[in-house]
């Protein structure tokens, strides 16, 4: 008969090897960092990926990838999975994604700290699952300044909110450039693409 431990052994593994059950098991430990009831729906994962230019340049960068439902919608849309760097927080999640996308590289960290694990590093593209109803609006703003310091000129951030009637950039650093509204997940988001907005030259540090 297998002791205590090896059954929760087993468990553990389970949890590694199947995502949803990790999602499950996060969701009960770590409520406000993963920021939603249910995995984000495959019709969600879509809207997500449709905006990413298919010739883009530089790498993409995920931030909160989860059980990789978006990961594998950008990767569904042409996205060569060499070029994509995803940005998660729980280690247990990442192992999960590491396993199911194994080309792609998977960063356990903290998206408030992106200067700090990408210093020097720019992408052509920022596609975001973060909870931002959940950050303080210091926070928000810390991460609109990192996603600012990282993105090609050119570049989008990509973002899907709860608050589908309020789809403001989070910073005045971005202007919104196209949104749209997905009924088919639980519950109802908004997908929003936004833009660098140009420096004002007479603003400009010197």
């Amino acid at each position: 008969m297998p002791s205590l431990d090896t059954s929760r052994a087993s468990a553990r593994e389970s949890d590694r090897a199947h995502p949803l059950r990790a999602f499950i098991t996060e969701l009960a430990r770590h409520p406000l960092q993963i920021g939603a009831v249910w995995p984000s729906s495959r019709a969600l994962a879509r809207a997500m990926a449709r905006p990413l230019p298919r010739d883009i340049g530089r790498p993409v960068l995920e931030l909160g990838p989860g059980t990789g439902v978006v990961t594998e919608a950008l990767l569904a849309r042409g996205l060569d999975p060499r070029r994509l760097i995803a940005v998660e927080m729980s280690p247990r999640l990442t192992e999960v994604l590491r396993k199911r996308f194994r080309e792609a590289r998977f960063v356990t960290g903290d998206a408030l700290e992106l200067d700090a694990l990408f210093p020097g590093e720019r992408f052509g593209a920022v596609v975001s699952s973060l909870p931002l109803k959940n950050f303080s609006a210091h926070n928000v703003a810390r991460l609109a300044a990192c996603i600012r310091a990282i993105l090609d000129p050119g570049g989008c951030w990509i973002q899907f909110t709860y608050r589908v009637l309020n789809g403001q950039p989070p910073s005045d650093a971005f202007e919104q450039v196209g949104s749209e509204l997905v009924l088919l997940n639980l519950p109802p988001a908004l997908v929003c693409v936004y833009r660098p907005v140009a420096l004002d030259p007479a603003r400009a540090p010197r």
